[in-house]
């Protein structure tokens, strides 16, 4: 064993009740954070069904139908510079034109584009990190 961890495997062993009392210190501050987080994300869950209710409907705003995520991704990589964007890019986008939401009002997210990318490969092609609309 190489000396110096000889040295720190004494050194926690010396220590180790304060150093089981500073874990138990910081699962438990984990556990808060993650109290918060989920409050957290409820709050936005419900200001934005709220901004939603509030706001025009999509087909005030000149869009006559819903639309698929598969027709969403493909809307806004047309417009797109070579066809093609990143998933996070692309669902940011797909998110400000609110051209689609999921069924809880969430938006969408990049690894639901992923998995689209997958199940619709006659429409879309992965190219690196990007996705591609195919011609």
């Amino acid at each position: 064993m190489a000396q110096y961890l000889k040295s720190v495997s004494d050194v926690a062993s010396t220590h180790l009740a304060e150093i089981e009392e500073d874990l138990m210190l910081a699962q438990g501050d984990l556990e808060r954070a993650r109290d918060d987080v989920t409050e957290a994300e409820a709050r936005v869950q419900s200001l934005q069904a709220l901004v939603d209710f509030a706001s025009p409907r999509p087909r005030e705003q000149g869009v006559s139908r819903k639309l698929t995520l598969h027709d969403a991704m493909a809307e806004v990589l047309r417009t797109a510079p070579e066809h093609m964007m990143r998933a996070g890019d692309l669902a940011a986008e797909i998110q400000r034109r609110r051209l689609y939401q999921m069924r809880d009002g969430r938006p969408v997210e990049p690894q639901q584009i992923h998995a689209r990318v997958g199940h619709y490969g006659d429409l879309f092609e992965k190219a690196g990190t990007f996705i591609k609309l195919r011609d």
